[in-house]
């Protein structure tokens, strides 16, 4: 098994963050993780980051805070993973909000579904947010 390093960035406008929404066939799990992917090899985390901004939700020229770092082992869709993931907030002003799509776009061109939840809201659906511990980090930057 091999370990992944990824970055996750969580978009944070008006008191809300934006999460993707995934779901595990195989458990029938659904979650919602921050959006974010891979870091290639010899690439910076914070390029990384601002990379999978724009590929997934055409989002560029915008700065990133790293929040945390968080180890994560589970299994998805029948196969363990174990990744690395590094952590970025990134507050959007209303014109970059309005200008989001509607739903995400992997790399593979499959899209994704995503939303935007309140502090109240990410509350109710603590129990569905990857990793566990992110959670911490984003309720510390909704206001």
């Amino acid at each position: 098994m091999k370990i992944r390093t990824k970055v996750i960035i969580s978009l944070i406008n008006q008191g809300q963050v934006l999460l993707s929404e995934g779901y595990d066939r195989v458990r029938d799990i659904q979650f919602y993780i921050p959006v974010g992917g891979g870091v290639e090899f010899g690439e910076r985390l914070e390029k990384a980051a601002k990379r999978e901004l724009f590929e997934e939700l055409g989002v560029k020229d915008q700065e990133l805070k790293f929040a945390n770092f968080h180890e994560s082992l589970f299994e998805f869709q029948g196969i363990p993973e174990h990744e690395i993931m590094f952590h970025y907030v990134c507050h959007i002003d209303n014109s970059v909000r309005a200008s989001l799509p509607a739903e995400g776009v992997e790399s593979n061109g499959e899209c994704f579904k995503i939303g935007w939840f309140t502090r109240e809201a990410l509350s109710a659906i603590q129990k569905k947010i990857v990793p566990p511990s992110v959670y911490n980090d984003i309720i510390n930057e909704l206001c």
